[in-house]
This record gives structure tokens, sequence and C-alpha cells, in this order.
């Protein structure tokens, strides 16, 4: 068994494991998980404290499949999404050379990005701690009992794992030819095939060498649109092109036909001043667009090229769902909470009047609606902050890798840590303070 703590710096989360003996017997593999930044991994640090072999996984910004997944449904969509991305993680794990069945496919180190919906799977050199057996077993508790592919899907997989007849590339053709219609089928046949594997090793060479060169992957629609906006753009500048071409002419005409005083010299100079504003700014903003972006546009594009980036590496639709998170991100709903009911926390900030009702539990908070039952829109809280939870009479709080902590009566909690919060406890998450009564 792993013995499993969880450490936070300043801008950092992560999973350390201990050497159960496999580290030190499997130096290649250890090597190359932590000197190889390989795409689907949990990106993993060696490091000797006291004589002892630790590997720091990094979790910043990642929540395991049980805190997403509780209590709430798995659909057909997700396993498939799952499924697919093993797939590509494995084969990517041949080309290094490595043993595939040492992904640890348990559900509590299985982690999933919450904006772009992408998995990161741990790899520990010991082929023991892998056990798809547990992963299933898992898939069939959170399974959509509404879903009938999702659930016809689960328990063929899992029948055939008890059997010990399990075939990756067979379950992948089970969605291909049974299960994944129209646009999914497309996305499906891509992916099995050769040349997107091949794009794929492409890319993650690409993602180790920090390349971000898109021109020679540029499509004829985007540059469709790009002139759709160029005309846009010049309809907009024709106009002041042509004021400040009549102001020019008409200081022109006062400056050869009239006497001026110095005083109104002073005011022709200002006049050329602004049609040269008219003509020149218009110039730039439609043959040099890129002065004019902000910083909120350009953090926007390189998003945008990351995006990209993950649709064509995976070649799987992405771009909805990442859509959707962008969506939700910027139209977080504040939430009314009822008044009078027991188990509450009760907001002591003065700005923020806002209390968490913990009748029914588990309840998971952050800003981020669609991933979290509640949602409480302030900058310090993270997209999915913490979970409460009921163990018999006693109410736990669970910190989900937050980057500006949860705290108990002062004291801030370790990622993934849960603590009982009793009667009087000051709880804080971020910089909103509640009193629990």
């Amino acid at each position: 068994m792993f013995e499993v703590k969880y450490y936070k710096d300043y801008r950092h989360n992560y999973l350390i494991l201990k050497d159960n003996g496999c580290l030190t017997e499997n130096v290649y593999q250890r090597k190359m998980i932590s000197e190889n930044k390989i795409r689907g991994l949990l990106n993993s640090q060696e490091r000797f404290i006291n004589g002892e072999v630790l590997i720091y996984y990094e979790i910043t910004s990642k929540q395991n499949l049980s805190s997403m997944h509780d209590g709430k449904c798995i659909g057909m969509e997700q396993i498939q999404k799952f499924f697919i991305q093993l797939k590509v993680v494995s084969d990517i794990l041949q080309k290094y050379l490595l043993d595939g069945s040492c992904l640890v496919l348990q559900p509590e180190y299985i982690f999933q990005d919450i904006a772009t919906g992408e998995y990161f799977f741990l790899y520990y050199p010991d082929s023991q701690e892998g056990s798809l057996s547990q992963l299933m077993d898992f898939f069939i508790s959170r399974v959509d009992s509404a879903d009938l592919e999702a659930v016809e899907v689960i328990y063929k997989i899992a029948d055939l794992i008890n059997r010990e007849q399990f075939v990756l590339d067979e379950v992948l053709k089970w969605f291909q030819d049974d299960v994944v219609n129209g646009e999914k089928n497309k996305n499906m046949k891509e992916y099995t095939s050769d040349k997107i594997l091949h794009q794929e090793t492409e890319c993650a060479g690409n993602f180790w060498n920090n390349s971000n060169d898109r021109e020679d992957n540029e499509k004829p629609e985007n540059k469709g649109t790009n002139n759709e906006i160029n005309k846009r753009t010049l309809s907009r500048v024709i106009p002041l092109w042509g004021l400040g071409a009549a102001g020019a002419g008409f200081l022109c005409y006062i400056m050869y036909f009239y006497e001026l005083s110095y005083k109104q010299e002073i005011y022709l100079i200002a006049g050329w001043i602004l049609a040269a504003v008219l003509i020149l700014v218009p110039a730039v903003w439609y043959f040099c667009p890129r002065f004019f972006k902000t910083e909120k546009k350009a953090e926007k594009e390189d998003f945008d090229d990351k995006k990209e980036e993950s649709l064509y590496c995976y070649g799987t639709d992405f771009e909805s769902s990442i859509a959707g998170a962008e969506e939700k991100y910027s139209n977080t709903v504040y939430i009314p909470w009822a008044e009078n009911c027991e188990n509450k926390l009760y907001s002591i900030d003065k700005k923020a009047k806002s209390h968490i009702d913990l009748s029914n539990l588990p309840l998971t908070v952050g800003k981020l609606a669609g991933a979290v039952d509640m949602v409480i829109n302030e900058q310090s809280m993270s997209r999915m902050h913490a979970k409460f939870s009921r163990a018999g009479n006693n109410i736990y709080i669970t910190d989900l890798n937050s980057t500006n902590g949860t705290f108990r009566n002062g004291i801030r909690l370790a990622p993934n840590a849960s603590e009982i919060i009793e009667p009087g406890d000051e709880i804080r998450l971020g910089k909103l303070k509640f009193i629990y009564r």
C-alpha cells in the first residue's frame, strides 16, 4: 500500500509517495517520469530527504475522480473520454519503454483538469499498485443508471476484467461500432488510427520542447474568418480616414488663403495634429491590429492556442467542454441561501454576508458553476475549493487543493486533508470567514 502525504508550498500542491522498495529497484522508470514531462502523466520530481527517496507529483488545479464525482453520476461521454485518454497515455508509455501496468488506476490517484476535462494519471514503478478492478467498482457505483449505453459498456468492461480478457483496443472498438454515432464516431476513428497516434507522439515532443508554433496548422476556415474581420475593420476605419482627409483639406485651404495671427497658427497646428491622428491611428489599427490588443485579450488568445494544441494532440472534440467552462467562469451566479436552517456556516465578514447550509451533504463549494454544489463568487475562492461531508454524527471539511487555503480555527488544512468541525469553530475559505453553528 502507498504511504501518501499531501503538501502545499507557496503556489503548488503536491501528492507525495514514499519508496516502498520499487523506486530504488527501478531507477530507469523513476528517472524517466521525473526528468521528462510526459503528456497525460502527473508531472513529478524526485527528492532525497533524510536518506529516503520521495516522488512529488504536482496536482495543482486538479481534482481526483473521487472528489469530482462525489454524489454525481458518470455518463457515456465521460466514460468514452476517459478510456480514449487512457489508450493515448498507454501508447506514449510504450515509446518511453515504460510499463503501462504501472499506471495507478485508482479513483483517488486519477486526476482531472477542471477547466479542460483532461485526465492525468499517476505513474509509480510498481505494477501491483495499479488496479482496474477497483476502478471499475468505482465506475459501477457512479454510472448514470438512466444512461443505458453507459451502464452496458461499464458492465461489459467489468466482466472482461473479471475473466482476465480485458483488451483496451477492443473497448475502443465498442465505442466506435456500437455506441458512438455521428461526429463522435468520426473522432473515435481518428483516435484509433495509427496516424493520430503518431501525431500524439509528435505533440508530446512539442510539449517537452515548449514549442508553440501553430502557423503550419492554420485552417482555411480560420483564414476566412480573418478576412471577414479585416472587412469589418476596414468598414470602420474608412469614415475616420475620410474625416481626417477632409480636415486636412480644410486646413490647407485656410493656410493658403488667409493670413493668420500667432494664436490662430497655434490652432492650425492643433488641427493638423488632430487630422494626422484621424488618419494614422486607423491605419495602424487596420494594418497592425496587435498594437491595440489588451493584456486580457492576449491571455485569451494564449488560452485558445492551448485549447487548439489539446484538440490537435488528442484528436477529439473538447472545444464544447472548454467553451462551457469559459462560460461558467464569466457567468458565475451567486445563490441566495435559505434562512433559519440548522447546521450552517454563518459569514462574519461585513462585505460578504453569505451563509452555507450544511443540511444536505456532501456539499462542494467554489466559484466554478456546474462543477460545485454551491457557487461563491469571490476572487480568493478556487474553482473547487472545499467539500463538506458527513460520517455518522460528525461533519467533516476537506480542502480540495485550493490556492488560498481552507482554515479551521486559524490552522490551514493540508491539500485533500479532512477535519471534523464543531459548533463555534471559525472556518475560513480564502478570505471569507464563517462561524459554524
